[in-house]
């Protein structure tokens, strides 16, 4: 009877702990509402190319992330360069419109240590 006991407790312990996640390999988006401060275009694929400096720092929701910057990937590692060139062109167009940017952070892809924005959404 004891052994019985014994055994389903780790029966159960084992269950869950094949349920619970890792939380050091946890993925994680953050949808980030900000201002465009900044552009950037790097000549090789440090950063993954290009980045937008947000007013709304992305190290907030996620902690993983650097401060303050995302990656667009124009270098093609996370979306293929003419796309992430084309989410750079959108920041560049809210920096010159001074219109907000909805941008979607994940931090499992990261340039260097900064995030990368799978998406970015320019408000009116």
């Amino acid at each position: 009877m004891n052994f019985v006991s014994i055994s389903n407790r780790a029966a159960v312990a084992a269950v869950l702990l094949s349920v619970l996640p890792n939380s050091s390999v946890l993925a994680a988006e953050a949808v980030v509402t900000a201002q465009i401060n900044r552009v950037l275009i790097s000549a090789d694929s440090t950063y993954g190319g290009c980045m937008a400096a947000l007013s709304s720092n992305p190290q907030n929701l996620l902690p993983a992330c650097l401060a303050d910057w995302v990656s667009f990937s124009c270098s093609g590692h996370f979306t293929d360069a003419v796309r992430g060139f084309r989410m750079l062109d959108q920041a560049q167009l809210a920096l010159a419109t001074n219109k907000s940017v909805m941008v979607v952070v994940d931090d499992s892809r990261r340039h260097n240590g900064y995030c990368f924005a799978s998406r970015i959404d320019v408000i009116r």
